[in-house]
């Protein structure tokens, strides 16, 4: 019994980076391509966002959303950085402007997006960051 308890533990063990890395390059491969993005403050419907993968195997974002007046929209252009199977990070600029909340917004960031449960979006984490939490919370998602 102790030699199967231990095969099936060494097995696990030399196994088990081999499914994280399978995971992380099932994620890529979930990002690669358009997905519906957007901020819930602008009310007119979500935009797209694109990820495509250069020649050096580095995942570029480009999400645009805007209202139907085209006056509040959302920018998000980055590098994606593959976290594990449920979290990446972008790393680029932001543009946002929404009329009934924090007004305009252009800065450099770092945010990790993640997946919990059985969620079909990436939800961005360091969402209180963007603006005053007590003004409003901006709840930006990439969906499958």
């Amino acid at each position: 019994m102790k030699f199967i308890t231990g095969f099936f533990s060494l097995t696990l063990f030399l196994l088990g980076p081999f499914s994280v890395q399978a995971q992380e390059r099932a994620l890529k491969t979930a990002l690669i391509g358009g997905h519906t993005f957007g901020v819930q403050f602008i009310w007119d419907g979500y935009g797209e966002a694109i990820i495509t993968e250069d020649e050096h195997g580095v995942l570029h974002l480009s999400g645009t959303q805007y209202s139907k007046d085209k006056e509040e929209y959302v920018l998000l252009e980055g590098t994606i950085t593959i976290i594990d199977a449920l979290h990446f990070r972008v790393k680029g600029n932001l543009k946002l402007f929404t009329e009934g909340c924090c007004g305009l917004l252009d800065r450099e960031i770092t945010g990790t997006f993640c997946k919990t449960g059985n969620r079909k979006y990436w939800r961005l984490k360091e969402r209180d960051e963007l603006c005053d939490s007590y003004t409003c919370t901006y709840y930006m998602d990439i969906f499958e």
